[in-house]
């Protein structure tokens, strides 16, 4: 390993797990053997990364038996992990069998872990039983404390919730976060260096900016829904694949965010149709 690399931060997000039961399916998916397939392809390409975190909705319908399925999966890597909830997820379930979560002075599920020059700030949007939800005066405060001790300590903040705070012109934005005003005041007012904005909840791979901060979205890894903008009418185009999860690479200056999908219908061409692409060298920065 170089100097570079080992300064380089890689962070995978998986997001819109929507475990049931094991056996049970929805709309036609078994979300489980699709989780399962995740962590294969995490700890095939990606067991050097610094930390996984898991965006929200881990359950369709927030049972008990759904997060200990959730556990046992994930089980299967070694990374380190964080857990965060999203409108699917019921707090108070998860709360009563997780084994260490991640809780602030408030007991909402949101946290920090600072790596490598950077501060992943991971907030609570989620309220049981309610679709469009947002961020309460408590959660706002201890986020405003979360950036200011970032910017005092000059770290880079990668912020990760599951509701998406930007509007992507499509009927999902009725229920994306519920107060993202409130919440921009907040991340303006910081004066924090905020270098990438990730969020789950809409079933679709985006990017952009929101606020001027860069702001993207993930599909996940149930059903992904086709860009249905602004002036469509009819039904919206949902698929069974691909199914994805995200991998944010930083160095401090250099961020970017890749969409890996681990369950896909695209088929693979032949390798001989790219002889240039075998052990291909990476730009030498140090």
């Amino acid at each position: 390993m170089s100097a570079y690399t080992d300064r380089l931060l890689k962070l995978i997000i998986m997001s819109d797990i929507h475990l049931l039961p094991r056996g049970e399916i929805k709309r036609g998916l078994d979300t489980a053997p699709r989780f399962e397939c995740a962590i294969e392809d995490v700890n095939k390409f990606h067991s050097d990364a610094d930390l996984c975190v898991f965006a929200g909705d881990i359950t369709e319908k927030a049972d008990k038996q759904a997060f200990v399925l959730f556990d046992e999966i994930r089980a299967g890597t070694d990374l380190p992990q964080r857990v965060m909830m999203g409108n699917h997820d019921d707090r108070n379930v998860y709360l009563e069998h997780a084994g260490n979560p991640m809780l602030d002075e408030n007991n909402f599920v949101q946290g920090y872990d600072d790596i490598k020059g950077h501060r992943i700030l991971m907030l609570d949007t989620s309220e049981p039983g309610v679709l469009r939800s947002g961020l309460c005066e408590k959660r706002l405060a201890w986020t405003a404390e979360r950036l200011a001790e970032a910017k005092a300590q000059g770290l880079k903040v990668i912020l990760l919730l599951h509701h998406n705070p930007c509007a992507l012109q499509m009927p999902v934005d009725t229920y994306r976060l519920a107060n993202p005003e409130e919440l921009l005041k907040v991340l303006h007012e910081s004066g924090a260096d905020i270098i990438q904005i990730l969020a789950g909840h809409c079933h679709i791979s985006s990017a952009g900016s929101w606020g001027g901060y860069p702001c993207a979205t993930i599909s996940g890894n149930q059903h992904r829904v086709e860009p249905f903008l602004r002036g469509r009418t009819g039904q919206q185009t949902s698929f069974e694949a691909p199914a994805q999860y995200a991998v944010i690479m930083s160095d401090g200056l250099n961020c970017a965010v890749h969409f890996q999908n681990y369950v896909d219908q695209s088929v693979a061409m032949d390798p001989e149709l790219f002889p240039n692409k075998m052990n291909q060298k990476f730009e030498i920065i140090d």
